[in-house]
């Protein structure tokens, strides 16, 4: 189920491996993301009775390219249900180009997603690029904060953004007045020239 080509039930009567099942599935559709989940429910063979003890559900994550390299072997068991997530999610807004959510479908770096927000503005501030990361399943949010130029140089490594994490570019006030000022002169220059 999820984004796949044709989510289902599927019968069937020898072992199967994931990448087979996700096959016969489809395969991920356009609105895929990097993971999938399988939910081992134990064995709908048998209708279970109202007197046994609730089965333990295991779940298995795992990331969508490493089962269609073949990096990572799971064998199907009956009852399993196996779930293709779409894209996760994060956020840039700011001092970026084009403020909004992007969807992520493969590891992406704080840089890629500045990138794909169409960069910075003029007057971004660059050594102090804050990321908001959710703390576990609880709603608090702890600030991760990075310095684009150290990134650039190769003297840090480019963080790698995780789902919903949102991507704040703050404004440098200094460039901020000089850009104005720039283009208040530049916008008055042409006024100027018919006056004369």
């Amino acid at each position: 189920m999820g984004a796949v080509g044709k989510p289902d039930y599927f019968f069937v009567r020898r072992r199967f491996h994931l990448l087979e099942m996700l096959a016969m599935a489809g395969g991920p559709n356009k609105e895929s993301g990097t993971r999938l989940i399988v939910s081992r429910t134990g064995s709908t063979s048998k209708c279970k009775q109202a007197d046994e003890p609730d089965q333990e559900i295991n779940v298995y994550s795992f990331k969508l390219r490493d089962i269609q390299e073949g990096k990572k072997t799971f064998w199907m068991q009956p009852g399993d249900l196996v779930s293709v997530l779409e894209a996760d999610i994060v956020y840039v807004y700011g001092n970026v180009k084009q403020e909004g959510a992007i969807k992520i479908r493969e590891t992406t770096t704080l840089t890629q997603a500045i990138v794909t927000a169409e960069g910075l503005k003029p007057a971004a501030k660059k050594d102090k690029i804050r990321i908001l990361r959710q703390k576990g399943d609880s709603g608090e949010r702890e600030e991760l904060v990075f310095d684009l130029n150290q990134i650039d140089k190769g003297k840090i490594p480019d963080p790698i953004l995780q789902p919903n994490d949102i991507v704040a570019v703050s404004e440098d006030k200094a460039k901020a007045i000089m850009y104005g000022f720039a283009n208040a002169i530049k916008n008055a220059a042409p006024n100027a020239a018919l006056r004369f």
